[in-house]
């Protein structure tokens, strides 16, 4: 009994230090206009005034002109690093970029069309 008790004060002493020897991180950066799911689910399609628009989602990242229109866009860039090392020796780190974007079609003032990518 004794011999599995000082094994295992002696395993527990040896892993203690390594704890700290271990670290980690991730940081999430986004920049432009992320418009969330629950925001663009309020779009109906030919009911929404431009007006509406507007005011829930802000200025667009870019306007174009379409056929008795514009097309509105609202882009976005999320940027994930994360990064580690054990014992202060072996490090890594890594960098994902995910772009997308919310696009409404506005003719005459009514949204005519929405979509999301």
């Amino acid at each position: 009994m004794k011999t599995k008790l000082l094994a295992a004060a002696l395993t527990a002493a040896m892993l203690l230090p390594a704890a700290g020897c271990i670290s980690g991180s991730s940081h999430s950066t986004l920049s432009g206009n992320y418009i969330g799911s629950g925001t663009f689910k309020r779009i109906k399609i030919g009911e929404t005034t431009e007006s509406w628009v507007l005011a829930a989602l802000g200025q667009p990242t870019r306007r174009s002109q379409v056929e008795g229109g514009e097309l509105w866009a609202y882009e976005y860039e999320r940027t994930e690093r994360s990064k580690g090392s054990v014992l202060l020796i072996v490090g890594g780190s890594s960098s994902e970029e995910t772009a997308g974007g919310t696009y409404v079609e506005i003719k005459d003032g009514i949204v005519t069309d929405a979509w999301r990518d």
